[in-house]
Parts: C-alpha cells; structure tokens; sequence
C-alpha cells in the first residue's frame, strides 16, 4: 500500500521514473560512440558535457590527456583520434542513478594510411545521462594493458 501512495504522489508532482527512457539514451549513445557517428553523437551531448580519461595522462605516445568541455570540443577531440569504429565486448554493465558504468574490453579500429590497425583497451566505461543528455563520458582505460590484435572485428 505504501508504494502504491509513493507512486501516486510521484506521479501527481510530476516526477516520473524515466529509468528506461535513461536507459535508452545510454544505449543509444554506446552504438553511436562504437560506430564513431559523430553527427549523432553530437546530438546527444548537453551544452556543458564533459568527455574525460583520468587515466590517460601519461601516454603521451598513444593520445594527449583527455579532457574536453562541450560538444564541440568532445567531436573535435574523438575526431583526432583517427578511429574507424570500435566495438566493447563487455564483462558486465548496470546503471547507477543515471550513471551507465560499462566494464570489459574495448576493440578500437584505428584507419591508418596503412591500413587498419587494431587495439585491445580493458576499460570501463561511464556515461552519465541528466534530463535526456549526456553530461559526462569518463574513461578508464588500461593502457599498460593494450595490445594489437590482428583481424577487426
């Protein structure tokens, strides 16, 4: 009886469990960002969104520190990275209060001048949805743990 009043007070004052819709945005997101389609995901990051790595401050071989603020600025940045597309191969994932936490390994196409080349990143991945937008993508990534693979996926 008392979650059924929860209910009903909730959806009289207008908050609503949107959980799936959330849902959808993430994943909606995830095949964007795998497929490298950067007009959608542009669409999908709110004014102020964040696209960091914490991790990624010391491989200055592979990519300059990831931090970038803003749609522009997050495009500009997966631009530079020559990726062709990429694909997780995930060892789970769940949602967090809107917080879309993706845990496994990550196959990154790069499209060389050669050819393409591929890497394997264990990482995890999160992606935080507010009000239908994503405001933050955060990477940790274990580049110590990277290694080529031979065939794309």
């Amino acid at each position: 009886m008392i979650a059924i009043l929860t209910t009903l007070a909730l959806v009289q004052s207008g908050i609503t469990d949107t959980s799936s819709e959330t849902h959808q945005i993430a994943e909606t997101y995830m095949q964007a960002y795998q497929e490298q389609d950067l007009d959608l995901l542009q669409t999908l990051y709110a004014d102020d969104a964040v696209f960091l790595d914490p991790t990624s401050g010391d491989v200055l071989p592979i990519t300059p520190p990831i931090h970038w603020e803003g749609p522009d600025a997050i495009i500009a940045g997966l631009r530079s990275w020559g990726t062709a597309r990429m694909t997780y191969t995930l060892d789970r994932s769940f949602n967090a209060s809107g917080r879309f936490v993706y845990e496994g390994v990550s196959n990154v196409v790069y499209a060389t001048p050669e050819g393409e080349r591929v890497y394997q990143f264990p990482i995890i991945t999160i992606v935080t949805i507010e009000d239908g937008e994503v405001t933050e993508h955060r990477d940790y990534t274990d580049y110590d743990g990277m290694r080529e693979v031979t065939a794309a996926p």
